[in-house]
């Protein structure tokens, strides 16, 4: 190391105050200079040390931040090999108060949901920033960690901010990366985390929620492959954490290469906000309609700002929950990536008004009725009675189809009568003939596991069939409608009707509903990720047209695959967090072509520890069952025969 840098750090640790004066060495092993920095022991202090090139200029860059403590911590700076003189300057300030980091779930390479408040039973996650340019790179260094780690429950996820899904996933597999590499489309996390640089590690305390550190996951120091000193930050924090300690580097420089997030300007509320909210939020969030509240002014929506970035943070709403690298969806109301990123700035900029009429202002009409317009007939059932309190077993109510004549219709929309106690609504149709054979269809209904005729299940929309299918209802035929209700604490009653819109010609081809489903269901108490898989076998080709998953409260995903007769295979649709209260109908934007012999995998997951927030009991074990304490695995889908 030349003289000159050694007298240039003393001079600078001369200048400081004595308490926190700074004690220059030389690493004689990698000519670097090892600065011994003191520690105070005040808990409302922290250490800042920042480093420059130029002793009088501005530009003073924060290296390391050190928390309370005696005596003192000592710290080599491996990148002053490079420079041709580096001063240095240690100043205590006051700590600022911890918050509480935010919320997320994104989805990995896997194509598997991970949400950070549902792992409150991790001592730590650590979050840590790479592209699939430099994954390997920064798996090589965090391995270590993760392995030295693998019984002190940590979570360690990696956050991918720049690439598409099959790029980190091809990255994640050449590397043998083996714990997940989140997508971060939108870069809201990374943003919301301060991510600047590849290998760059944000651990947070699964206790407080707060992060414990940030930074470099070492530094390290080689003159020679093979030999060198490694300043172990992540590692020490965790240990020290396991030990009930705080860690004493709060902060490192990260070195790692520059992410280079594109930067997002903030959104002019008229002409760039207004039209996404109204696209994609107002069309329930408006008065009579399913919204919670009625998105009717700007200021609405700024009174919310916070519950709304948080809803887009963890992709709560919209209530869309397919995963965009698989599939495309005609009736896909989710925001894409540039839209959240839209979104999130124009809130963190205090969502300012703007000037102009206010868009949101011109709220659209209620929803009618029958919002598919007026029905050709209505069917009703015969009231019920619902009880206050408890649970009710499934009612199987029957109503006669009064047309005389066959017919095919092209949907068929369920209203509840009274939907605060409606639960769903399963429709099945029996077809006449001798009393044995009606029977046998009403004894095939099987709780509707196999399939339905038409339904009605929270957050589904109803809607026309697709172009150019229908369903054949016959003449003087039965309907069976499977009515499940949910006592509200006050006695009632329930009429659900069924509205049928008839068409005039036989459609191309006759919609027909099936399913995968599997009763096998055993969860015990509190397991977080018990795994499940059903199928189904197609005898016939087919074009899948729709598929709606049907779990209950510890539902957690499902993924339909389908394996084709020359050994390929193809994912149709994959829900990586399904959400009971909205159960969507899934309808292709083309339909899918599976040959004779095709067999759908459904395969998901069930969410029975105390970390899933609509768990009703994360100490019972769970099995099959027909009531949302139960539960069900059930993969429906829409197709057409191919003739």
């Amino acid at each position: 190391m030349p003289l000159p840098r050694a007298l240039l750090i003393f001079l600078l640790s001369s200048m400081v105050a004595s308490a926190d004066r700074i004690e220059p060495l030389l690493d004689a092993f990698c000519g670097t200079p090892r600065l011994r920095l003191p520690l105070v022991e005040d808990p409302s202090t922290m250490g800042v040390l920042e480093g420059s090139d130029d002793l009088f200029g501005t530009d003073w860059q924060p290296l390391l931040q050190l928390s309370a403590g005696t005596g003192h911590h000592e710290w080599m700076d491996s990148e002053a090999r490079s420079r041709a003189r580096r001063f240095y300057r240690l100043s205590r300030v006051a700590r600022t108060p911890l918050e509480i980091v935010p919320n997320f779930r994104l989805t990995d390479h896997r194509g598997e949901s991970h949400e950070l408040f549902r792992e409150g039973d991790a001592r730590a996650v650590v979050l840590t920033f790479a592209t699939a340019d430099t994954l390997a790179k920064v798996w090589k260094t965090l391995r270590p960690v993760v392995d030295s780690n693998s019984t002190a429950n940590v979570r360690f996820w990696l956050v991918d901010p720049l690439d598409d899904r099959s790029a980190l996933a091809a990255a994640a597999a050449a590397a043998g990366v083996t714990i997940p590499v989140l997508q971060d489309s939108a870069r809201l996390v990374s943003r919301a985390y301060g991510a600047g640089r590849s290998g760059e590690a944000v651990a947070i305390d699964g206790e407080s929620a707060t992060v414990f550190y940030r930074g470099s996951i070492e530094d390290v120091c080689e003159p020679t492959p093979g030999a060198g000193v490694r300043q172990t930050y992540l590692a020490d924090a965790l240990r020290r954490l396991s030990g009930g300690l705080g860690a004493e580097v709060e902060f490192a420089r990260p070195t790692g290469t520059a992410l280079g997030l594109p930067a997002v300007a903030v959104a002019d509320y008229r002409t760039e906000v207004a039209p996404i909210l109204k696209a994609k939020c107002q069309t329930c969030h408006k008065p009579g309609d399913i919204g919670s509240w009625a998105m009717t002014s700007h200021g609405s929506v700024r009174d919310r700002a916070f519950s709304i970035r948080a809803n887009i943070l963890e992709n709560l709403m919209p209530p869309w929950h397919a995963d965009p690298a698989h599939g495309q969806f005609a009736n896909d109301f989710s925001l894409t990536a540039p839209e959240k990123a839209t979104l999130v700035a124009w809130l963190d900029a205090g969502a300012p008004r703007g000037t102009g009429e206010d868009p949101l202002a011109v709220v659209p009409p209620a929803p009618a009725a029958w919002p598919l317009g007026t029905p050709d007939l209505v069917l009703k059932i015969q009231r019920q009675n619902i009880r206050a309190s408890g649970q009710m077993p499934y009612a199987y109510v029957f109503v006669t189809n009064t047309l005389r004549t066959n017919a095919w219709i092209r949907a068929a929309a369920v209203k509840p009568g009274n939907p605060s106690v409606v639960h769903h609504a399963l429709i099945f149709q029996v077809v006449p003939g001798s009393v044995a054979q009606m029977l046998a269809q009403v004894e095939a209904i099987q709780g509707g596991l196999a399939g339905y005729f038409a339904g009605f299940v929270p957050g589904m929309k109803q809607v026309f069939y697709p172009a150019g299918t229908g369903k054949s209802l016959a003449a003087r035929s039965i309907l069976v409608f499977q009515m499940h209700y949910t006592p509200n604490g006050t006695a009632t009653t329930d009429a659900t009707e069924i509205g049928l819109y008839l068409t005039p010609d036989r459609p191309a081809s006759e919609l027909k509903t099936g399913a995968g489903y599997s009763t096998e269901i055993d969860i015990a108490p509190g397991d977080k990720l018990s795994r499940i898989v059903a199928e189904k076998t197609f005898a016939t080709a087919v074009d899948l047209h729709e598929l709606s998953p049907h779990m209950h409260f510890r539902g957690n995903s499902m993924r339909f695959d389908a394996f084709l007769p020359d050994g390929t295979t193809n994912t149709i649709l994959n829900v990586p967090k399904y959400d009971f209260a909205w159960q969507a109908l899934y309808r292709l934007a083309q339909p899918v072509r599976l040959p004779a012999g095709t067999r759908v995998r459904i395969s998901g997951t069930f969410d029975n520890s105390r970390w899933n927030p609509f768990n009703p009991n994360p100490t019972a074990r769970v099995n099959f069952g027909e009531q949302t304490s139960d539960e069900m695995f059930v993969g429906y889908m829409n197709y057409t025969e191919v003739r």
